[in-house]
């Protein structure tokens, strides 16, 4: 009875909560990146370690993306059928003990199955940390929320790199992976700290009216055919739409401005430095900017403007020559490429119904993540065939095409999803 009426308190007030689970979505983001940014820092180590090759290092990378996109297809149903906050404490719980297990890997195939588990656990994150911040926060501040949540990524990498910098060199590369259990922070924090989902809990109540429990009763779960019914399919394909747009634009982009900078513009290791500070500092602050852009005109102008934004900065920086102009570029480049899809999260969660948010979320985030592991090798092979200039032109056109998927959603600036 203790638990029914706090869940009653819970649906009654939930911008109460907001920013405990606010803080918690953040802490779990920071990690997310902290994981990814490990795997950047540790590949090289490995290949002067291990001996093994460029490309057999690239597969590890490979295996981590490819079990984060298969997930999404695996977490979407179990947080619309067991709740958001426990299905975000598991995967939190899950990468960061297979990220420290991996710290234990004697040779390069043990490396490849740990990682392929540990992005099983990644791949739910962001996904179920965007469902949960969604439905706490009131239309007015949601994107500003979801936007502070994405503002943990350039957190999460100073964190490796600080682990890197200040550990790494006595007690070697498998600190980096040890540090992944650091993610367990996050897990107790929600676990002591948040409550469940005021929309999940309230979708709960109205299918089980008269039970004397509402978080432990057998609740049928979404399936993926309910995405294909009615205003759902059409939903659904515009959210793919736009997290595909996103997403290979800023694995494309990112994976090969480097090799362009270094290999055609001529910056040294020290500029490079420079140019990765700037470019997160960039970042951080384009999220806060554009959630709160999202938040007073509109998830579609956000999304119009951020698309079209993004394809031209990308146009101007990759033919700009002088040094200290690129330098400099990359803080405009970071803050609207990064920026403009810091609401992403909200845009896309507050797209469907609450029974089918969660599925209908992952399906679409999954989905356009799986598009974008192609995006550096298909990158590469055009940049082989013509030119790097000529590959991430290309990229600028993927970042137009986000505008066209935003401009046929539905603007939800407004929307109320605790229903």
């Amino acid at each position: 009875m203790a638990e029914l009426n706090y869940n009653q308190k819970i649906i009654a007030n939930p911008f109460k909560y907001k920013y405990k689970a606010l803080t918690g979505a953040i802490l779990g983001y920071i990690f997310d990146a902290q994981d990814f940014m490990v795997l950047a820092l540790v590949i090289p180590l490995l290949v002067k370690t291990w001996g093994i090759s460029l490309a057999s290092a690239g597969l590890i990378g490979t295996a981590t993306i490819f079990g984060a996109a298969l997930s999404g297809y695996f977490w979407g149903p179990m947080i619309d059928k067991f709740g958001r906050k426990r299905m975000l404490i598991l995967c939190l719980i899950w990468f960061g003990v297979f990220t420290f297990l991996c710290g234990f890997a004697t040779n390069y195939i043990q490396l490849i199955i740990l990682r392929f588990i540990a992005g099983i656990g990644l791949g739910g994150e962001w996904v179920i940390g965007a469902a949960l911040v969604s439905e706490f926060f009131p239309p007015e501040q949601r994107a500003r929320a979801t936007s502070a949540v994405q503002s943990g990524w350039p957190l999460g990498y100073a964190l490796a790199l600080g682990v890197n910098a200040y550990f790494v060199p006595t007690y070697g590369w498998q600190i980096l992976f040890f540090s992944g259990i650091l993610s367990l922070i996050a897990a107790v924090y929600i676990a002591v700290l948040v409550p469940e989902s005021p929309a999940w809990l309230k979708a709960q109540s109205n299918k089980t009216e008269g039970k004397e429990s509402i978080s432990k009763t057998n609740v049928k779960a979404a399936t993926w055919t309910d995405l294909l019914k009615g205003a759902n399919l059409k939903t659904t394909l515009l959210a793919f739409g736009l997290c595909a747009s996103c997403l290979v634009s800023y694995w494309g982009a990112g994976s090969w401005i480097p090799a362009y900078l270094s290999t055609e513009r001529g910056l040294n290791l020290k500029d490079m430095s420079g140019y990765l500070m700037i470019l997160n500092v960039g970042g951080f602050i384009g999220y806060y900017f554009y959630g709160f852009l999202a938040d007073k005109l509109g998830r579609r102008a956000n999304f119009i403007f951020g698309s079209l934004a993004s394809a031209v900065v990308m146009l101007i920086w990759i033919n700009l020559n002088s040094p200290t102009a690129i330098l400099w570029m990359a803080g405009v480049f970071g803050f609207i490429t990064y920026g403009y899809w810091g609401p992403l999260a909200a845009f896309v969660a507050e797209q469907f119904p609450t029974g089918v948010r969660g599925i209908g979320t992952a399906f679409a985030y999954a989905s356009g993540r799986m598009m974008s592991a192609l995006a550096p090798f298909l990158m590469g092979g055009i940049a082989s065939q013509y030119s790097l200039g000529l590959a991430l032109g290309l990229v600028s056109v993927i970042y137009a095409t986000g505008a066209i998927f935003g401009y046929f959603m539905k603007e939800t600036k407004d929307m109320i999803i605790v229903d």
